[in-house]
């Protein structure tokens, strides 16, 4: 059984006719072409409550500074709050509220430096002690003191 295809010779050598191709689909119809640019990216605020916190960025170099002098009245714990409440600002680049940052920074510095300072406090009498101070040991501790004053006898 030879099949016969209309308008195609077969080749003289083989006797066979060439492979039948499907045609190409049909082009697409064009898409609509994307822009390129993209939205612009959401403002950046100095703090982590967004547009909630300062206006502007005077107001807020004002918020950061006052944070950082209270600090250093025996309330470091300011600073923690100094750097949480502008935390944009320190993580961002320094070029972005080159007002604010250098409070934000020194604020940050200063109550890991607080903190470690702390910490060395409270290990130094938790682990040595008595070994450590000898016999002024006894003197250091805050209920020897009540007892020296009778203020624990009513306990």
């Amino acid at each position: 059984m030879e099949v016969v295809v209309a308008d195609e010779e077969a080749d003289e050598e083989t006797g066979l006719h060439p492979r039948q191709t499907q045609s190409p689909p049909p082009p697409s119809p064009p898409r609509p072409t994307r822009r390129s640019h993209r939205p612009p990216p959401p403002p950046t605020w100095p703090t982590v409550d967004g547009p909630l916190g300062p206006a502007t960025e005077e107001e807020s170099a004002s918020r950061a500074r006052a944070f950082f002098r209270y600090g250093f009245l025996c309330l470091p714990w300011l600073w923690a709050i100094n750097a949480f409440y502008f935390w944009p600002v320190l993580k961002s680049s320094s070029s972005s509220f080159p007002r604010v940052r250098p409070y934000v920074v020194r604020s940050a510095v200063g109550f890991v430096v607080f903190t470690a300072v702390l910490l060395l406090w409270a290990l130094t009498f938790a682990i040595g002690g008595e070994h450590l101070f000898g016999h002024f040991w006894g003197d250091l501790l805050m209920y020897n003191v009540a007892d020296k004053l009778g203020l624990a006898g009513f306990i």
